[in-house]
């Protein structure tokens, strides 16, 4: 999947021709995972926490990381029970019942008759209106070796009958009621398939629940209440502060009142709401790094509250929490931005920055209830305001809120405001439509074209545009810097690292975007990252996060520090690594 990013130029200019400005991709729109025990989760949905790691590594380390959403495809796999990563219920009917025309989805789903947590109670017979009659969802789908074949347990309560295809096949005589054994090749790259052909036949309300689908090397620990995959864990451990953005799905979150948040019980965090606020904070706790929550950009101040509320008597005490208000409020692509305008123009007219306006002024609220909510322990919350790196003397608008301010308030930026975040990227203008032409003869030299274009990211001028090469990176953190410290705030990289991809129809590109996907994979890309990481360190910078952790190559972006959680190192990922062992910090925050 693929987000747009917009690097609108002047703050004057209006929404319409924001639109049209110059864009770069990067991803993010995922959604994701989690189930604990056999049995359902007490109605006060905590969350069986594992082990804590013991000695584990980032108390000192310098650097954060974005997760990565969860979805039927993801190849991050977080969680052991894999349902947690299943696609929303597809629902089907078979081309000999009245009505079927074989189409494979009948897009009934608004139909459904299901339960709190999503689980279909019933379904109707051949004879009824709709057309339906079964339901099925996808796992590991269009990842041929990226998650584990072998054999999987499938437990569930309720009674009825579940159908597996594509990679998976049930040993009938293994199986038994509630618990299948199902086979899978993961070479084939289908996914696991699985179908609910009837539930509840007795109509006694006894309709199948509770799938969890584990890996039987693994059930035990799952069944010790273990939530996460070792592997993942081993694979994020060293990072001092987590961004759950994604895990949140924050980019056009439909999260506005508390009562409808998403919950532990949930079927699945690939939808409904993503991952709960309990599954986070055991993450959080479980590896002893700093959680980075964005609040939905609808979100009620009771919403705000509770949510402070619940992390408060559930984070470890020791920890510290980020909160930021929504993501990327200045970027088009996003829902966000055009419910800030929306919003900002209702309060106080058609203005060129109302958006920017409105952005600041409910940053502020939130940092208001975050630390009103943590009392005597409210340094524990600190507290980011995000900007376009792109657009200079933008985030004056949120800083100042000079709207707002007129109305008897303080500026944004003194109500507990303790960062100001841009984005640390960078990409040479690589995958820019006016550049096509002249990145395509670099494939014809003797290299591939891999000289010119690690010349052009490292040190810029071979092409034209957006200066987005290393110094141009360089260049922007030093004047950031310098707004945030007169501002008397910290600067952050919300989120950062390579964004060579394709943008504007040259995603459709399939040459260069095979180049760019091996651009990423070559070991040139170790010393850029370092260069990166130095030249933040350098200029003064605090936390760095990198975006993301775990996650395939594609045309829309080669976002991942690990392509597959299996994966054991690459250039990228090894130079995270080494700069935290390189770089202890000794900033608390």
């Amino acid at each position: 999947m693929s987000r747009l990013r917009l690097r609108p130029k002047n703050q004057a200019l209006s929404f319409v021709f924001g639109l049209l400005i110059f864009v770069i991709f990067i991803p993010g729109c995922w959604a994701f995972k989690n189930k604990i025990s056999p049995t359902t989760q007490p109605a006060d949905n905590k969350v069986a926490v594992g082990a804590d790691l013991k000695n584990t590594s980032n108390s000192n380390s310098s650097l954060g990381i974005g997760l990565s959403g969860i979805a039927d495809y993801s190849t991050q796999l977080p969680f052991l029970d894999g349902f947690k990563s299943s696609r929303k219920w597809i629902t089907q009917c078979v081309s000999t019942e009245p009505n079927c025309k074989g189409e494979w989805d009948t897009e009934e789903y608004n139909l459904l008759n299901l339960d709190e947590n999503g689980w279909v109670k019933s379904l109707p017979s051949p004879e009824d209106a709709p057309k339906y009659t079964r339901v099925s969802t996808l796992l590991f789908r269009e990842i041929p070796n990226r998650y584990p074949s072998g054999q999987y347990i499938v437990l569930y309560e309720g009674e009825g009958a579940i159908k597996y295809t594509y990679d998976a096949k049930k040993d009938d005589a293994a199986s038994k009621p509630g618990r299948d054994i199902i086979n899978v090749d993961a070479t084939q790259g289908g996914g696991i398939f699985m179908t609910i052909t009837a539930t509840d036949p007795q109509k006694t309300g006894n309709y199948i629940r509770n799938i969890r689908v584990v890996q039987s090397q693994d059930e035990q620990l799952y069944q010790k209440g273990e939530i996460f995959n070792p592997l993942f864990i081993e694979k994020i451990k060293k990072f001092k502060v987590l961004r759950f953005m994604d895990w949140m799905g924050t980019n056009g979150s439909e999260q506005k009142a508390w009562s409808n948040r998403p919950k532990p019980d949930n079927l699945s965090y690939a939808y409904r709401g993503n991952v709960p606020i309990e599954v986070m904070v055991t993450l959080a706790n479980k590896i002893q790094a700093k959680p980075w929550f964005n609040m939905p950009h609808m979100a009620a101040d009771e919403y705000m509250t509770n949510f402070a509320k619940m992390v408060k008597d559930s984070l470890d005490p020791k920890l510290k929490v980020y909160v930021e208000y929504s993501n990327e409020v200045w970027n088009w692509s996003f829902p966000q931005s055009h419910y800030a305008l929306e919003q900002g123009k209702a309060k106080w007219g058609d203005k060129g920055d109302t958006f920017m306006q409105w952005h600041g002024m409910r940053s502020a609220q939130m940092c208001d209830i975050w630390k009103g909510v943590f009392g005597e322990q409210k340094n524990r919350v600190v507290c980011v305001l995000g900007t376009q790196r792109a657009w200079r003397d933008l985030e004056t608008s949120a800083l100042e809120c000079s709207y707002w301010v007129a109305e008897g308030n303080k500026p944004c930026y003194q109500h507990g405001i303790d960062a100001l975040a841009v984005a640390g990227y960078f990409g040479g203008n690589l995958g820019a439509k006016e550049n096509v032409s002249t990145v395509e003869s670099w494939l014809k030299d003797a290299d591939g074209g891999f000289g010119k274009a690690f010349k052009q990211l490292k040190e810029g001028g071979l092409l034209g545009g957006f200066k987005d090469s290393l110094p141009d990176v360089e260049n922007d953190v030093r004047y950031y810097l310098d707004v945030a410290q007169k501002k008397g705030l910290k600067l952050f990289a919300y989120e950062g690292g390579q964004h060579i991809v394709g943008t504007e129809g040259v995603e459709n590109n399939e040459k260069l975007t095979n180049f760019f996907m091996e651009l990423n994979r070559r070991p040139e890309m170790y010393e850029l990252y370092t260069q990166l990481l130095n030249s933040w360190k350098q200029a003064g910078g605090s936390i760095f996060m990198h975006f993301v952790d775990v996650g395939g190559f594609s045309k829309w972006g080669s976002w991942g520090a690990l392509e597959y959680v299996e994966q054991k190192d690459s250039p990228k990922y090894n130079a995270l690594m080494d700069f935290i062992d390189k770089n202890p910090s000794t900033n608390n925050k």
